[in-house]
C-alpha cells in the first residue's frame, strides 16, 4: 500500500475547499484570517480529508487549535494515520 502524502492532500483540499490559491494558504498565519473560512468549510476540508485518506479523526481532536491553521491541521492527519498504522 502507497503512503499517502497527507501534507498535499490537506494543503490541496483546503484550498480548494477555501477557494484560495496554495500559496495564499501558506502565506496566512491562521485559516481564520482567509475570508473564505467558516466552521462549515472547516467540517467539510475534514470531511473530504478523512474520506481521500480513509481514516476518521477522533471528535476529541476535533479542537480549535487543531483545526485553526494548516500546519495543525496536517499534524491532526499524519496523527490519525498513525494511530491507525498507516506510516507516516
Amino acid at each position: 500500500m502507497e503512503t499517502p502524502d497527507v501534507r498535499a492532500v490537506v494543503t490541496g483540499t483546503t484550498a480548494e475547499v477555501l477557494g484560495v490559491d496554495q500559496a495564499d494558504l501558506h502565506g496566512a498565519a491562521a485559516l481564520t484570517d482567509l475570508p473564505t473560512f467558516s466552521s462549515f468549510r472547516i467540517v467539510e476540508i475534514v470531511e473530504r480529508v478523512e474520506e481521500e485518506l480513509d481514516t476518521e479523526v477522533e471528535a476529541s481532536e476535533l479542537t480549535p487549535d487543531n483545526l485553526s491553521r494548516l500546519d495543525t491541521l496536517i499534524a491532526l492527519f499524519e496523527r490519525t494515520l498513525n494511530a491507525d498504522g498507516v506510516p507516516g
